[in-house]
């Protein structure tokens, strides 16, 4: 499995700053941030960050915008993987996507989760939708539900807004 499926926010977030930081020593005349020769410096970045640097095209494009975004935002980067497994953006007030780090342990590859307040407001009727299950039992493309104060099995602690959910499977 490729490193950047298992973790792609971490992965993103730490290239973001591994080429800041060649660029600012390169700039400041330092060939090298550790004891290791440059090749072999070279070699290790490139094995770390070969998925990331194999993408071209418009795959390429787009990790670069999210490696970019993260860069003046990091905060938007969580670690949730101890209760869930999963990193997540935190892109906005009531909007978060999870990334598994195990995508071959589940068929919640990617989550999205929304603040459903206004979407109550507008006439969802949250009681048509089925609550959101446990950490790895949701069926891939259904909507579910969370209700306020209820615990959301992705964080591992209850929400402070009544919550949708949608899971991908991309296999």
């Amino acid at each position: 499995m490729h490193a950047l499926l298992r973790s792609p926010l971490h992965a993103l977030a730490t290239l973001a700053m591994a080429v800041t930081a060649a660029i600012d020593l390169h700039a400041a005349g330092v060939t090298s941030r550790t004891d290791r020769p440059p090749a072999e410096e070279l070699s290790g970045l490139r094995a770390e960050y070969g998925d990331v640097l194999a993408l071209e095209g418009t795959a390429k494009q787009e990790i670069l915008a999210i490696a970019r975004l993260l860069r003046a935002s990091p905060s938007m980067a969580v670690d949730r993987t101890q209760a869930s497994g999963e990193y997540c953006l935190k892109s906005g007030a009531g909007t978060m996507v999870h990334f598994t780090t195990k995508p071959e342990a589940t068929a919640e590859d990617i989550v999205y989760e929304f603040d459903a307040t206004e979407l109550m407001k507008a006439g969802l009727q949250t009681e048509r939708l089925p609550m959101l299950p446990g950490l790895g039992k949701m069926t891939p493309g259904h909507w579910y539900y969370l209700a306020k104060g209820t615990v959301d099995p992705h964080h591992e602690h209850p929400m402070p807004a009544p919550e949708i959910l949608i899971a991908v499977d991309l296999r």
